[in-house]
């Protein structure tokens, strides 16, 4: 407790916001208070608590609780590259997760899940939601750590995205705390559009990159069109982050060609002395019946005490649902979202199978060292269940780095594999 002290007062006297500091802070033992208030209903004996088929409920249904699992086992092969290191076969599990999630009366969610991929085991998305209505709009306040939303591809669940990995806007415009954060999140509904506003601190999931870092966040999508012939989707967002005065120096490479394959990507180079970073982004794109597209584009921005360093990325994507499905488009949240086929393998018929494709850039060559690379990808996904999916990426890429072993541009192409099993 007095190192927590030590550590809030001196992020104070630094001029680092110490209000969002004790924001996440505390959000993290509010959430578990929370929880275990929650759990208190089952530790119940005199409680009714059964399984309804989908979760365990009371019988009058104050209180629900779901188990939750995601498996993402991932192999990759890359060839055709000028250097050896980076023509390789591997395979990972890319994620292992378990948790719980469930309803308190009829405004409060809560959800716990940790990862345990990698050989260690970290936080995902554990969260206390009170969801309700507020002049004629949906309303819900989150207090806890959740994935931040950033882009249209960056704020969907990999159980929902069309492609192995997200596209490189929401790979390379992130602030340091990474995907998550323990912090506040405030989102209002309409009817054809959304707003989140956020205030996160650390990931924990991510504490070797970053510690006491404070990011503000917001995101905001709008359907000028929105029909059963169809739908529009705009959106922007951005973040500011002040970096702790005890960070040194600042690093982020890219991966391209897919997640496992760590001799290709794209380097941002290491920025010394940084004091804040920034970054922002638009979304433009539609949806008809089973057919979609969309376009990104974002820029990451970094002040050191010496240097203003800017990075682009770029995302083109479009796609198909061949066996008639709607695509996995929400308008509610603007997000990718999880979808159920028409006709599952266990009764008989086809799955669902989607063909998509992508074109990516990404631009770092404003940084000393930085790089740049372009990708252009072909997917195949095959949902043979609404809790089970088999996933193929193509691709074909080239990448530059102005230093180091990799030095000149090189290209390849990775073929790269998923099994998907969520619920």
């Amino acid at each position: 407790m007095e190192e927590q002290v030590r550590r809030l007062r001196r992020g104070s006297e630094s001029g680092w916001p110490l209000g969002g500091v004790v924001i996440f802070k505390l959000s993290a033992m509010a959430c578990a208070a929370g929880l275990a208030v929650c759990a208190a209903p089952a530790a119940a004996s005199d409680v009714d608590f059964h399984w309804d088929g989908r979760q365990f409920v009371t019988a009058d249904g104050g209180f629900s609780l779901r188990p939750k699992g995601r498996l993402l086992a991932d192999t990759s092969t890359t060839g055709g590259s000028a250097f050896s290191e980076r023509n390789l076969v591997d395979d990972e599990i890319r994620a292992l997760r378990f948790g719980v999630e469930g309803m308190v009366g009829d405004h409060l969610f809560y959800t716990a899940e940790g990862d345990f991929a990698g050989g260690k085991a970290i936080l995902r998305g554990t969260y206390l939601a009170w969801r309700d209505r507020w002049a004629g709009k949906d309303v819900e306040l989150v207090l806890g750590n959740r994935l931040s939303e950033r882009g249209l591809d960056g704020s969907s669940s990999s159980d929902g995205t069309p492609f192995l990995e997200r596209n490189a806007v929401a790979q390379a415009v992130i602030p340091l705390k990474g995907y998550y954060g323990w912090g506040g999140i405030a989102k209002v509904y309409g009817g054809d559009w959304h707003v989140t506003t956020q205030v996160a601190g650390d990931d924990p999931g991510n504490l070797g990159v970053a510690e006491d870092v404070t990011t503000y966040m917001v995101r905001t999508h709008w359907n000028p069109v929105k029909s059963p012939a169809g739908v529009v989707h705009l959106g922007a967002w951005g973040f500011y982050e002040d970096f702790p005065p005890e960070l040194a120096r600042h690093s982020r490479n890219t991966a391209w060609a897919g997640h496992i394959n760590k001799e290709v990507q794209v380097p941002l180079g290491i920025l010394t002395d940084p004091v804040y970073g920034a970054g922002y982004g638009v979304e433009l794109g539609g949806a008809r019946g089973p057919v979609w597209g969309f376009f990104e584009a974002g820029r990451r921005v970094i002040d050191t005490r010496t240097d203003h360093v800017t990075a682009d990325a770029t995302a083109w994507t479009a796609g198909w649902m061949i066996t008639g499905e709607n695509s996995a488009y929400s308008s509610r949240g603007g997000t990718f979202v999880k979808i159920a086929p028409r006709s599952p393998v266990s009764k008989g018929g086809p799955g669902a199978w989607e063909v998509a494709v992508r074109y990516q850039t990404l631009d770092n060559t404003n940084a000393p060292l930085g790089g740049k690379g372009q990708e252009a990808e072909l997917g195949v996904n095959w949902r043979l269940e609404d809790w089970l999916r088999l996933m193929v990426n193509l691709s074909h890429w080239e990448v530059t780095h102005q230093a180091g072993k990799y030095a000149g541009t090189d290209d390849g192409d990775s073929l790269a594999g998923r099994l998907q099993i969520s619920f």
